[in-house]
């Protein structure tokens, strides 16, 4: 069994992110009489980046845990975030890549992983240590059930050394969809894949 968490260094710039986007418009609030407009909208902007700096601690609370029957997400208040998936019921999965750059290049992957049933979905990036480890792992329960994967996930695997980019994969075929994913973090998704 093997458990993974995000490193405190990968987040810090998360936290100062959320500080400031919580700390600026509040003083601006406090210290400077703003039209009735704006005040409602530095009063969005401290509800939105609050919300990210708690996302941001529950991403440093949370711990994965991958063993020979799964892959289990763990996660604070008693509860409420743990995921777990069974290898034997992987049902779905991406692999997307997003960028903040216009050129795609210094971006990071995010996995997505459902199990059978309606149960919510275990997500993470490539910021987690041992990231590559847990998508060969995915990869491969995958493949023992025979699931097909749209063309950008079969492109981001093969980035990773893992089946082919494009066509049949390892013999899953692709669906004929490409992936569009929300980019996170003010990100802007590169066609969700790994640019040339």
């Amino acid at each position: 069994m093997n458990s993974y968490r995000y490193p405190i260094g990968t987040l810090v710039a998360d936290y100062l992110r959320a500080a400031a986007g919580v700390f600026l418009p509040l003083a601006l609030m406090i210290f400077t009489e703003l039209l009735p407009l704006f005040f409602y909208i530095m009063c969005a902007l401290v509800l939105l980046f609050a919300f990210y700096g708690l996302r941001t601690i529950r991403r440093q609370s949370t711990v994965i845990i991958v063993d020979g029957d799964g892959i289990r997400q763990e996660g604070p208040l008693g509860g409420v975030f743990d995921r777990s998936v069974r290898w034997s019921e992987v049902a779905d999965f991406h692999l997307r890549y997003y960028s903040t750059r216009r050129d795609g290049k210094e971006g990071w992957m995010q996995l997505v992983l459902r199990g059978a049933g309606k149960g919510s979905a275990i997500r993470m990036d490539s910021h987690l240590p041992g990231f590559d480890d847990i998508v060969a792992k995915v990869y491969a329960a995958a493949q023992q059930r025979g699931l097909s994967m749209e063309p950008a996930t079969a492109a981001n695997l093969a980035h990773l050394g893992l089946g082919e980019d494009g066509g049949e994969v390892d013999g899953g075929t692709t669906s004929d969809g490409a992936a569009n994913g929300s980019a996170t973090n003010n990100s802007t998704a590169t066609d969700a894949k790994f640019p040339p």
